[in-house]
């Protein structure tokens, strides 16, 4: 793996990446720049005009610090990731299932995880209703860990809140 950090410190690559990202907005104009400090600042006011927010000054990314230029990175790819969106035809193609009905993406990341388990019977559609008497919460911790729940102490069929929240 290499550094970030060094590898970033010149600006060289990433006068190459916004470019790819809009040509328009971020010629390459001073990818060579003798005076390296311009050179960065050129670099960043590329990635303004694409919208990327200044979280790093000139200065900042020629130091070559690995968590600073990965920060910078992270903070172009998330204004501008240059992907396009999938057409309707490209999207039934790969047969994907838009599991992005609804809920906080806090819901849902925790949804898409308990679906990725592949326990045997159960598939959230509904993080608060699919889990609310307990059972599913129980076989995601026996998948994690088979030695923790004690399954004959478990109400199988909890007819009632009170049996439900015993599960919990």
């Amino acid at each position: 793996m290499t550094n970030l950090g060094k590898d970033l410190k010149d600006c060289q690559a990433l006068y190459y990446v916004l470019n790819q990202l809009d040509k328009s907005k971020c010629p390459l104009t001073h990818k060579d720049h003798a005076d390296e400090l311009t050179r960065a600042q050129e670099c960043i006011n590329n990635s303004r005009a694409i919208g990327v927010c200044e979280i790093v000054s000139a200065a900042d990314l020629m130091k070559g610090n690995s968590r600073v230029n990965t920060a910078y990175v992270a903070e172009i790819f998330n204004t501008n990731h240059g992907l396009t969106q999938l057409t309707k035809e490209e999207y039934d193609s790969a047969q994907m299932v838009d599991d992005d009905i609804e809920g906080s993406r806090e819901e849902r990341s925790f949804r898409l995880w308990i679906n990725s388990l592949d326990i045997e019977d159960v598939y959230i559609n509904n993080l608060y209703e699919d889990c609310r008497d307990g059972q599913v919460l129980l076989k995601v911790i026996h998948k994690i860990n088979p030695n923790v729940v004690e399954w004959n102490r478990v109400e199988k069929n909890p007819n009632n809140n009170f049996k439900k929240g015993i599960n919990c």
